[in-house]
């Protein structure tokens, strides 16, 4: 199949991927193959694939709360049909919340409501997200700005679950599930074998793998790569990613799944190399840096995640939570640190004002350490919190991935408010 012209430019990296976004907003459908779609909304939403058979339609993922029904509109817009089944890829909320949507459509209509089929470590993490509710509403509203976020929970559990392998068939069409572990550690890829179409959900998200997000639990960055290479092994004619654009031909899905396997195989290799010889977290993320030819690949950028993240991920899988630092063992407090700090230099203005000049030179990691210690040492003074938000902004400037432009802009927030005298929102 031809690709149209804006996947050529996304392809050769002359379009970005708000342009595609901004394309599909309405609602659009991509025909994958014969009683085959997959329907995008935007890039941060899960695509969401569906496949006509006798017995009825089978989805590939569900979409997001605020995306869902406008993800179902479309897919009637396309077939009107019962749902007989839904696989779930993984369960992160963008690709399990539309479960609600297609329920209550199938209780309007007096049917049955689909049964819901993914990996076991689904159901757990749903238990998961349950016991840490409250702090998964602050984390995900720190990252994308949104005050008083709570994160949606009771999204109906799956049906059946399986271990390693399923294969199983719908109304004549022959499915496939794997499991790995890359972003999640409940992940599955769906195989369509007569039609040599991959489903390959977030393990191909057309940026960097998100395997090292600061403030989420463990991802796999190893078996991430393991589970690309067994896509790659059983050549798809068609590929359609977790998010993005799907992606038609043999040779490009080959292509775009061995560069994703050899970036993060790169990055273990390298990680673990140094580790074996003794050097420290500190040493490790210094010296093992992302060859800029992986990074120019226009679905490798890290504008999602880092791969400096990713190192520090691959490090805390191998060797814990402890550093090698003997001062993070058990370290004092950081507030007790920054006063010590303070008094040695002559005062929180002077951490500050060295972090303003630091900043200045373009130095804005060691800027933003010695803005947090003044900050620390002195955290009413509204002059210092001003000079802290303006080192703080310079960093999130210079930043490329959004992970580490939201974090960073979570504390230069807060110095805003501060810095004007007023109370800190609640998080």
């Amino acid at each position: 199949m031809t690709q149209d012209p804006l996947f050529e430019r996304l392809w050769d990296g002359s379009a970005k991927m708000e342009e595609w976004t901004a394309a599909v907003s309405h609602g659009a459908i991509t025909h994958v193959a014969e009683n085959i779609i997959t329907v995008h909304t935007t890039y941060f939403c899960g695509s969401v694939t569906a496949i006509r058979t006798s017995e009825g339609l089978v989805l590939i993922d569900t979409a997001k709360p605020d995306t869902a029904k406008q993800t179902l509109d479309v897919v009637r817009s396309w077939d009107n049909g019962p749902i007989h089944t839904v696989i779930f890829t993984h369960g992160h909320i963008d690709h399990t919340s539309g479960i609600t949507i297609i329920d209550e459509e199938a209780e309007a209509r007096g049917v049955s409501r689909p049964r819901i089929i993914a990996h076991r470590n689904v159901k757990r993490r749903m238990e998961r997200y349950e016991a840490s509710h409250g702090f998964n509403s602050i984390v995900q509203g720190q990252q994308f700005n949104m005050p008083g976020y709570v994160y949606p929970i009771g999204q109906r559990r799956p049906d059946e679950v399986y271990d390693d392998t399923l294969s199983l068939t719908v109304g004549g069409e022959r499915i496939e599930l794997f499991h790995g572990r890359g972003e999640t550690d409940d992940a599955t890829f769906v195989w369509l074998p007569e039609r040599r179409v991959l489903a390959s959900g977030d393990f191909v998200i057309w940026v960097f793998p998100n395997a090292g997000n600061p403030r989420k639990v463990q991802r796999y960055a190893a078996e991430w790569a393991v589970a690309l290479r067994q896509m790659e092994q059983l050549r798809p004619a068609i590929l359609i990613p977790g998010h993005g654009p799907v992606v038609f031909g043999e040779e490009r899905a080959a292509q775009i799944l061995a560069d994703g396997a050899e970036a993060l195989e790169y990055l273990v290799r390298e990680t673990l190399a140094l580790m074996n010889k003794g050097a420290t977290l500190d040493e490790v993320l210094q010296a093992v840096k992302m060859p800029a030819e992986f990074l120019a690949k226009p679905y490798l950028l890290a504008k999602y995640d880092d791969p400096e993240f990713l190192v520090r991920s691959i490090y805390h899988f191998y060797a814990g939570w402890f550093d090698g630092n003997p001062a993070h063992l058990k370290p004092a407090p950081a507030s007790d640190l920054a006063s010590e700090l303070a008094g040695l230099v002559g005062g929180a203005r002077k951490l500050a004002e060295r972090a303003a000049a630091l900043s200045e030179a373009g130095q804005s990691r060691l800027a933003v350490q010695l803005a947090e210690f003044a900050s620390a040492a002195a955290p009413e003074d509204q002059s210092i919190q001003a000079i802290r938000a303006k080192v703080l902004q310079k960093a999130i400037d210079g930043e490329s991935s959004l992970m580490g432009k939201a974090f960073l802009a979570v504390s230069q927030r807060e110095a805003e408010q501060r810095s004007k005298g007023r109370p800190v929102p609640a998080p």
